[in-house]
């Protein structure tokens, strides 16, 4: 009995986390591709990858989930270079990108 309820706990838990990394993701994908647009660059792929996960205290001092995506981006469609955006929990605290070319 108690052995299901663990289960089933554990379930919960790896589909919230499921569940909420997806939003986190597609914000994440929104201030990336939104970031490039600003500047006149490609964003690619229309997607961003996990680069790492943690737990980070925020600024009332609670743990939340910070995660740090990267993605490519473009210039002048002749090299791809990195970004990175690091959200704590659903905020976006920090993006950055690659030196780039101007093209």
């Amino acid at each position: 009995m108690i052995d299901n309820g663990l289960t089933l706990l554990l379930l919960f838990g790896l589909v919230w986390f499921w569940w909420d990394s997806r939003g986190v993701a597609e914000r994440a994908i929104t201030t990336a591709r939104q970031n490039c647009e600003k500047i006149g660059l490609t964003f690619l792929n229309d997607t961003v990858a996990w680069k790492k996960i943690r737990l980070k205290r925020n600024k009332q001092g609670r743990m939340q989930i910070q995660r740090t995506y990267f993605f490519e981006f473009a210039s002048d469609m002749a090299q791809r270079y990195k970004g990175e955006v690091v959200m704590l929990g659903n905020k976006v605290m920090k993006v950055s990108l690659d030196a780039y070319r101007i093209g």
